[in-house]
């Protein structure tokens, strides 16, 4: 098919199909309400019409484009309406830092568990360091976890550290609602000053 002469009407809204096939803008990530999206959905019926497009402009008459053009553009236009029907992706991004230390100026003996906060409803948290230390004795064992509704995982752990040595787990764990961290010192002496932390960021869901 080549490009076929089409007459001006004044309730045509006309797309340059350059504009499409070579974009002039970069990728970009939007949130769409449930109005917005209604609207785009609906909106994708004329952007599969070949009248939509134009190739070139001339005084009473524009040309569409050939059939090697209209095709690729039809395949935008499907991937548009992929998107747009059933997205899976949650769209978030930062919001605040995320940084909780923590001190526990004279703990009791034995094993002492030091808990972070909770991800409240609407957000999402990503922690991207955690840390632990006793000042003032040795412990049997120092241990960074994760606990989700899921389960726990043990983000890192480490048997006897130095006094006063850190242990630290640099990584990235997504916290979901009703997650936390916490940091466990096993074999503690009476009095000992614990010191821990996370550190990290904190994203809002879309409602």
């Amino acid at each position: 098919m080549s490009e076929e002469r089409r007459g001006y009407r004044y309730d045509r809204v006309l797309i340059e199909s350059d504009r499409i096939l070579s974009p002039q803008f970069h990728d970009a990530v939007v949130f769409l309400s449930g109005a917005q999206l209604e609207l785009l959905r609906n909106m994708t019926q004329y952007l599969s019409r070949l009248d939509t497009y134009v190739s070139e402009y001339n005084q009473d008459y524009y040309l569409t484009p050939d059939a090697s053009d209209y095709d690729a553009i039809l395949a935008i236009v499907a991937d548009l309406e992929e998107t747009i029907m059933g997205n899976p992706n949650t769209i978030f991004g930062f919001a605040e830092l995320l940084d909780e230390p923590r001190l526990v100026g004279s703990s009791g003996a034995g094993d002492v568990t030091i808990w972070f906060p909770t991800v409240p409803e609407g957000e999402l948290w990503r922690v991207e360091a955690m840390h632990g230390r006793n000042e003032t004795s040795v412990n049997t064992r120092i241990r960074l976890d994760a606990v989700t509704p899921a389960g726990t995982t043990t983000l890192h752990e480490q048997d006897n550290p130095a006094i006063d040595e850190q242990v630290v787990y640099n990584g990235i764990v997504t916290l979901e609602v009703g997650s936390a961290c916490r940091l466990t010192f096993y074999g503690c002496t009476l009095a000992d000053v614990l010191r821990g932390g996370i550190r990290g960021y904190k994203m809002v869901l879309p409602d």
